[in-house]
């Protein structure tokens, strides 16, 4: 490892080298998480639920992050309040329970008890000079987009949420995600630092190797994962004839396009992007057999056999099909801690087993996450290793390569430009 001195993280972003992986200090060293976490991880929303997952006055979910415990609650005025889990009194968690509904929220230590809003409704024993207004609950940034809930852990001034989201809304309309619910939340520890989680999500060079399941699905698998003349003619093929399908039915949308912003420290931390895509051939929907998994959802008048593929910041995806949608949301938790979650959405009158059956709904990303969990684990253990040393990236792999460039100016000096190279100019990173 690199002997620690005062700004020894910026003169290791300086030693870095275009186009390589990172060195093994930003994949496992705390210091350096600590940095990821005060410049990358609170500067950006983060979904942390749906709307469907806190429908009554009370119902509350439990969103850990980065070291913080964050309280989603419905309260009385219908609103979704985001308070930090910590009491007031002397620190403890608040709600210990991932999930529930609480009339009011009792921290079990002491008692001290805060309503939905936050404020502080009871202490006990406390001197005669108490002023309870003073001692609420510490918000944290919450804003909701299409039923989609994000939180922020930033200070005083959150990223602008509007930056992020903009363009993504007419994708999120067209799969009806507001008035979906959610049909399965599951999350997949993995044993890795959040940027080789990320990673691994943002390039394809890994898919015929690892996801045989995927390739059977997803046509763009051989586009990504083969660049000869055969396999482009196949795809571009398969795309005109989705497109023209798509266009009749009247579901395309125009590429979103990536937004990141260079020209200002807090906003080139943000990135969105959404395009639609086609499916292979033989599947409408990403089930084993090809076939539907559920009813149709938002404004799909029948199938079209694409798919659309979002992101909302660093650490939210979708791919949404015609008749549901999986997000994604990648979890920091310290230098060698992360989670995948997975929430899949249906058409909110779908009835499990009547409407559709929950196996084949979540066949192709269980066993993909499952997969990736073991990939990803191993690529974090190979770094460990003292014999790592960073290797060159592959032709397909220009979003990791945009995405390590955007990450080193993220956390590096302010004055430090995004570097382009060859390979930048995938669809979410832009240099």
């Amino acid at each position: 490892m690199h002997a620690k001195g005062h700004n020894w993280i910026d003169r290791l972003i300086e030693a870095q080298r275009p186009g390589f992986s990172l060195d093994r200090a930003f994949y496992n060293d705390a210091d350096v998480f600590e940095r990821d976490r005060d410049r990358v991880v609170r500067n950006h929303w983060i979904l942390a639920g749906h709307a469907s997952q806190l429908e009554n006055v009370g119902d509350y979910r439990l969103f850990d992050v980065a070291g913080e415990s964050v309280i989603l609650v419905r309260g009385r005025d219908g609103t979704v309040h985001a308070h930090y889990n910590v009491c007031r009194h002397r620190g403890s968690r608040v709600l210990q329970s991932a999930c529930g509904n609480a009339p009011a929220m009792t921290c079990r230590y002491h008692g001290w008890t805060y309503a939905h809003d936050g404020s502080l409704s009871a202490a006990k024993h406390m001197p005669p000079d108490f002023d309870r207004e003073m001692y609420g609950l510490k918000p944290c940034h919450v804003r909701l987009l299409e039923g989609l809930i994000f939180v922020c852990l930033a200070g005083d001034d959150a990223p602008d949420f509007d930056e992020v989201t903009q363009k993504l809304t007419p994708f999120l309309q067209l799969h009806g995600v507001a008035d979906a619910r959610v049909a399965r939340q599951q999350t997949f520890p993995v044993d890795a630092n959040w940027k080789l989680v990320l990673e691994n999500y943002l390039e394809c060079y890994h898919c015929k190797v690892a996801h045989r399941e995927y390739c059977r699905v997803e046509i763009k698998a051989d586009r990504i994962g083969d660049a000869s003349p055969a396999a482009l003619a196949r795809y571009d093929a398969r795309d005109r004839d989705w497109r023209a399908r798509a266009e009749r039915l009247g579901t395309m949308i125009a590429d979103a396009g990536t937004t990141l912003p260079l020209d200002d420290r807090l906003s080139r931390t943000q990135i969105g992007a959404a395009y639609r895509a086609p499916l292979r051939e033989s599947h409408v929907s990403a089930t084993e057999d090809g076939r539907p998994a559920a009813p149709l959802m938002g404004r799909f008048p029948d199938y079209d056999g694409g798919e659309t593929a979002l992101a909302a910041g660093a650490f939210t995806y979708m791919l949404a099909y015609n008749d549901h949608a999986v997000f994604f949301t990648f979890v920091p938790h310290d230098a060698g801690h992360s989670d995948i979650i997975c929430t899949w959405l249906v058409r909110r009158e779908a009835k499990e087993v009547e409407d559709y059956d929950l196996a084949r709904l979540t066949w192709l990303w269980t066993v993909t996450t499952e997969q990736d969990k073991a990939i990803i684990e191993a690529n974090a253990a190979g770094v460990s290793s003292p014999s790592y040393e960073p290797g060159p990236a592959s032709q397909l792999e220009q979003d990791v390569v945009a995405f390590r460039e955007w990450y080193l100016a993220s956390i590096g000096p302010p004055t430090r430009p995004i570097r382009s190279t060859e390979l930048n100019g995938g669809r979410y990173f832009t240099a």
